[in-house]
């Protein structure tokens, strides 16, 4: 890699379960959270803003921008895994599908897209960005599942271990990648 990365998950949002996941909003408590996080003057040094294509990572992105005076450049390579536009009723159901997903990455479970298919994307667009800037630190904001499964193949991890990576990451986590390896990792324990 030519470029420096720092992955930043999204905001705590608000659950709405007449919306898809993807269309869900950050919460006054995530606005605060992003807010704590940017002023901290950590992110200062950006060069390139890329947000997912998902209301809530450009919300989370929006306060880097209007921090760093960056533009936001969407990417929906950055998306998080595709859902499809059922609503989980309980957070017990929603993790039992996560945790399929993670242990199952070939394969289509509940008419989700396969974490092979989604890792393959996000790799796909890192190519881009790596084709596209030069020696720049890059912020791509994006989202839980999809970063668990690329900081578990950046690191090598067994699929066993994705799951619980993925409960231990919080909202605003960030990890940083330079050369292809990591040098922050995302979960912090």
């Amino acid at each position: 890699m030519r470029n420096s990365y720092i992955f930043l998950r999204h905001a705590l949002t608000t659950i709405d379960s007449s919306q898809p996941a993807e269309k869900w909003v950050i919460s006054e408590e995530g606005i605060e959270e992003i807010c704590n996080a940017v002023s901290s003057g950590k992110f200062d040094d950006v060069d390139v803003i890329i947000s997912s294509s998902e209301k809530k990572a450009i919300q989370t992105a929006y306060y880097l921008a209007e921090r760093t005076e960056k533009e936001i450049n969407l990417n929906p390579n950055f998306k998080e895994l595709n859902r499809g536009q059922e609503f989980v009723d309980t957070q017990e159901d929603y993790e039992t599908r996560v945790w399929r997903i993670f242990d199952n990455p070939t394969t289509c479970s509940f008419g989700w897209e396969t974490a092979e298919s989604a890792l393959a994307r996000f790799k796909r667009g890192i190519f881009r960005l790596e084709n596209t800037y030069s020696n720049q630190k890059i912020i791509v904001v994006s989202h839980g599942i999809i970063l668990t499964l690329f900081f578990g193949d950046l690191l090598g991890l067994e699929k066993e271990e994705l799951f619980t990576r993925w409960k231990k990451m919080k909202f605003c986590a960030w990890g940083k990648v330079t050369e292809s390896k990591v040098v922050r990792d995302i979960i912090i324990d």
